[in-house]
């Protein structure tokens, strides 16, 4: 079994990650469940300007399209909410949002490159104390630019032991190195793989145990070939024959299935 942990869907600026796509991919590369997140909740564009005046996607419309896209693949596919903490924050339409989508909501996702703003910004702690009320573990992003450094994501985590955050990225357009460090400080903080090279993925399993990664890809940001990138192929293939078979099926998916609730 196969568990994508970091999946978008939505068309905006660059990024074509249609519905349909992830699907396709799904049943071509052999994924039996994704964690889908609506990319078109960005609250900033890529240049960090403000959205086109004519945008017509809020927190609950941009989320409504993924919690859809769950109720029509019911077992398939689960929605992680996409938080906008600047531009919106959290409110009664948030909580509202959550409560109609009901039990196809699997947790939170944050984008700080995308709200201009780092995880321990007083406008995130709403979201994450709602969380932790919930039950609902937290994926971020995590990158080498000011807002989503993998230190701000271990800030939050240790601000918050009752809530469970994934690292995605594990510092994307880094050596990993650091945050692999910060992962494995914490019992409430993991990473996942998404654009992180097979060795490094290798390291934080060797290190600080399997139970500490999640797959995960960003599928369908390459299209329905994403899963052909060198470094997926390479955890579907060599870095299965370097880990322990119990150890590869958590990666794969167990961890996925305890941290989500599957």
């Amino acid at each position: 079994m196969i568990i994508d942990s970091h999946v978008h869907i939505g068309q905006f600026g660059r990024f074509d990650m249609r519905p349909e796509y992830v699907i396709n991919s799904m049943k071509k590369y052999g994924i039996d469940y994704s964690l889908v997140s609506s990319g078109v909740a960005v609250e900033f564009d890529e240049d960090h300007n403000p959205l086109p005046g004519d945008w017509k996607y809020d927190q609950y419309s941009a989320n409504m399209l993924t919690i859809d896209f769950a109720r029509r693949n019911e077992g398939r596919i689960g929605a992680l909410i996409w938080c906008r903490p600047k531009t919106e924050g959290f409110d009664e339409d948030f909580v509202r949002l959550v409560d109609d989508g009901g039990s196809c909501i699997k947790g939170l996702k944050f984008h700080p490159y995308y709200s201009m703003l780092p995880m321990t910004a007083l406008q995130i702690e709403p979201y994450l104390s709602f969380a932790a009320e919930r039950g609902f573990p937290v994926m971020i992003h995590s990158a080498d630019d000011e807002f989503s450094q993998p230190k701000f994501v271990y800030e939050a985590a240790k601000a918050h032991p009752n809530v469970n955050f994934i690292m995605a990225h594990i510092g994307l357009g880094t050596d990993n190195d650091d945050a692999i460090e910060l992962i494995g400080a914490l019992p409430n903080l993991y990473g996942d793989t998404a654009w992180v090279r097979p060795e490094s993925g290798l390291k934080l399993v060797k290190k600080y145990g399997a139970q500490k990664l999640l797959f995960g890809t960003d599928n369908p940001i390459d299209g329905e070939d994403t899963y052909a990138h060198p470094f997926y192929k390479a955890y579907f293939g060599e870095f299965k024959e370097q880990v322990s078979r119990g150890d590869y099926e958590l990666i794969m998916h167990g961890n996925a299935e305890r941290l989500f609730n599957l």
